[in-house]
């Protein structure tokens, strides 16, 4: 039931935090603002620090197997763009539509069955071509044969640096609304979270779930890719393979995102409108695509296989850029720059 407690804390803090990964990837080219890829940056850098030490100590093993590098570029992409359309990562979409909002709802829904559906044999079938291709070393370590300490400390001192340079910036204070609560019911359903508190939470539950899941005989650490497809398995097959480790902490996602918004007076249903609702359903279904081809989601690969700097995990993060760039071009900035010349 560990899964189903760091599921909760997880839920609970990415929806108080507003931690939208795709969000802040998505600002970082369009406004030049960086605080959220920053803190995706300390989330690796501190689950980076652990793992390995948790490693050295037998605590923690590290994923085996090769890289299949054509299906993460594919997959990445596809991801990307998949994100771009539905507003949201997949695990952004499940901590929202645990809110209440029905955009999200629905990329959840064709997240789960586009999960289900690529690896049925037909799919397997379908996408064999892209996912043959592989290279037998699957991280950095392998590639060079060389201890993970100078990536560990390199990756560190980047991180703090580009922290401290960020945090030395001159800040504008944000106009606050009055207080309504008191105390730690204040902090924890009413105060702003710097993004930077966030990641360090998360990065705590993502370092935490490695030993977490080995106990059950999982090895990795945070996913909801492979657990929605069996939660479709589930649904409509009544195949129970979906209460494992992974399963309960998708459960816990759920759960812990649901209280944070009631407890915040954020839990209400609210519709964005048809057109809104089908793109996040077609959105939704690339992103189970992606994450199935690329061997995992925002959550999987950019968090975590980046953590034991796997080539997988950080050929995605590109990736995912790209193909979120060219939605944020083709319906933004596009848009904005036709509207600008006719004003001209």
């Amino acid at each position: 039931m560990t899964g189903l407690f760091l599921g909760f804390l997880l839920g609970f803090i990415m929806q108080r935090g507003r931690f939208c990964m795709a969000g802040g990837l998505r600002d970082l080219y369009l406004f030049r603002d960086g605080r959220m890829t920053l803190a995706i940056l300390i989330i690796i850098t501190l689950q980076s620090i652990g793992l390995f030490a948790f490693v050295a100590l037998g605590w923690a093993k590290l994923p085996g197997g090769d890289f299949r590098w054509l299906a993460t570029l594919v997959g990445g992409v596809t991801f990307g763009i998949g994100m771009g359309l539905a507003g949201s990562c997949s695990t952004g979409a499940y901590y929202r539509a645990a809110e209440g909002l029905a955009g999200s709802m629905i990329a959840v829904i064709g997240f789960v069955v586009a999960s289900w559906v690529i690896r049925q044999p037909g799919g397997k079938q379908l996408f064999a071509p892209i996912n043959t291709p592989a290279l037998p070393d699957a991280s950095l370590m392998q590639t060079f044969g060389m201890s993970p300490w100078p990536a560990v400390v390199l990756l560190t001192v980047l991180t703090g640096v580009l922290v401290w340079r960020h945090l030395k910036r001159k800040s504008f204070p944000v106009p606050q609304p009055k207080p309504r609560k008191q105390g730690i019911a204040h902090w924890l359903f009413e105060a702003r979270w710097h993004p930077f508190v966030s990641a360090v939470l998360i990065g705590v539950i993502a370092l935490l779930a490695w030993p977490s899941s080995l106990e059950s005989g999982r090895v990795g650490g945070l996913g909801i890719s492979g657990p929605s497809a069996q939660l479709f398995s589930l649904i409509t097959e009544g195949k129970t393979g979906f209460f494992g480790w992974a399963g309960y902490l998708l459960i816990g996602i759920l759960a812990g995102a649901l209280v944070a918004a009631w407890g915040s007076q954020e839990l209400r249903l609210r519709s964005p409108g048809l057109p809104t609702m089908v793109k996040s359903l077609f959105g939704g279904g690339l992103m189970g695509i992606g994450s199935g081809l690329a061997g995992g989601c925002m959550l999987g690969n950019t968090l975590v296989n980046t953590a034991w700097f796997s080539w997988q995990g950080w050929l995605f993060i590109p990736c995912i850029l790209l193909g979120s760039w060219l939605v944020s071009y083709f319906t933004i900035i596009l848009p904005n720059q036709s509207i600008k010349a006719k004003e001209a």
